[in-house]
């Protein structure tokens, strides 16, 4: 049951769903609850005895400390196989099979059998696929925060990635920086709500009569071009340029971002983790063309654990100023702005049928339009079956 008397939370426009204070309750009294958004937050049950720990943790009402300002390389995975399967230049998969071939554990965002992004723990380089990819989808922690402190405990190193907010989340549930942990924060302007997210793969399922099984949100076919990529049960396949599908015109206008996310505090140069991955924006025409057409990183060494560990790791790098990161990469200096049409969106989300919010807002190619006109439906189809690429 929830409770009419809350713990002291911070306010809901601030509550960036890191699930910091449901993980560390010593009652349990606290769970992550999905509001109509499709974003989870925390609600307290009747077993609070308001204790004043989850006040304590919550990153939300804390100040982060300055950091000395980080250093910044380019850098790109020498293994060209791991390079294509990630969004940029595939540092995060070179550091990730150093600590899986050291014995460790890493966690990171993965996609269930549901197309629902979670939050999961791989302990081998086979498993490492899973978390190779950027999820364009805020992912649900679930029990990570208490899986980490497990393996910790247990004297295993560990690799934690996730958004900054994320990260933060992890720092204050333990209440410090173990020796043992590693951490990175990737590059966020933002994190699109999962219910919505979830509305979309029931779409696809609708129009394409087959199970969603497999998507890739910024997969690399020609070049670094982002294409979105969706796989279906029994063959078929939808695949566009990220900018051009249906859920990427919705994404790149922030209709559908976390309300925390147009004022976050961790767009900056202040990082919350170790390194920070994100793609290398802005690099000059004549900075190795060929590997940026195969897609380069951007890697802030933030601490001198993070530069300790990338110093053990094999991957070809080229020292870039601060200023040049920043100027490349909005994520660095500002949050996303908070568009007009979002309060419109949302009420529609919640009140009228999906395929009228697709109509509304995602522009006249998208799959309601095609529901709509059978004979568009019918050609649609017959693309996916034959596995054609629809560039709408």
């Amino acid at each position: 049951m929830i409770s009419t008397a809350s713990a002291h939370l911070a306010p809901k426009e601030h509550c960036t769903g890191c699930s910091a204070c449901a993980s560390g309750c010593p009652r349990g009294a606290i769970k992550m609850v999905a509001d109509k958004e499709g974003f989870l937050y925390p609600q307290v049950t009747d077993a609070c005895v308001h204790c004043g720990h989850c006040t304590h943790i919550c990153p939300a009402l804390k100040h982060r400390e300055q950091r000395p300002e980080p250093t910044v390389f380019a850098v790109w995975n020498e293994d060209e196989a791991q390079r294509r399967l990630s969004t940029s230049g595939g540092a995060f998969a070179a550091i990730a099979g150093f600590v899986l071939e050291s014995g460790g554990v890493v966690f990171g965002a993965a996609m269930d059998g549901d197309m629902r992004v979670v939050h999961t723990a791989i302990q081998s380089k086979e498993d490492l696929p899973r978390l190779m990819g950027t999820k364009l989808v805020q992912s649900d922690m679930g029990e990570c925060f208490q899986q980490v402190r497990y393996y910790l405990d247990r004297g295993t190193f560990v690799f934690f990635t996730g958004t900054p907010c994320q990260v933060d989340g992890l720092y204050r549930y333990l209440g410090e920086s173990p020796e043992l942990l590693l951490t990175a924060d990737t590059l966020c302007s933002g994190v699109p709500s999962p219910g919505v997210w979830s509305k979309v793969v029931d779409a696809m399922h609708y129009i394409k009569q087959r199970r969603v099984t497999a998507v890739q949100f910024c997969k690399k076919l020609t070049g670094s071009e982002s294409r979105f990529v969706v796989d279906f049960e029994g063959g078929g396949q939808y695949d566009a340029p990220l900018g051009k599908s249906d859920y990427g015109r919705g994404l790149f206008r922030g209709l559908f971002l976390r309300p925390a996310c147009y004022h976050c505090t961790c767009c900056s140069t202040n990082r919350v983790a170790d390194l920070t991955f994100g793609s290398f924006k802005g690099l000059p025409s004549d900075f190795y063309p060929q590997q940026q057409k195969l897609g380069v990183s951007m890697l802030l060494i933030n601490t001198v654990k993070g530069a300790h560990i990338f110093d053990m790791i094999p991957l070809h790098r080229e020292k870039r100023t601060l200023a040049e990161a920043v100027a490349g990469n909005p994520a660095l200096s500002h949050p996303a702005a908070f568009p007009k049409e979002r309060a419109a969106f949302f009420d529609a989300f919640i009140n009228q049928p999906f395929h009228k919010v697709y109509h509304r807002f995602f522009s006249i190619s998208d799959w309601s339009y095609r529901v709509a006109n059978e004979g568009k439906l019918r050609n649609f189809i017959r693309r996916i079956q034959s596995g054609k690429k629809d560039e709408k």
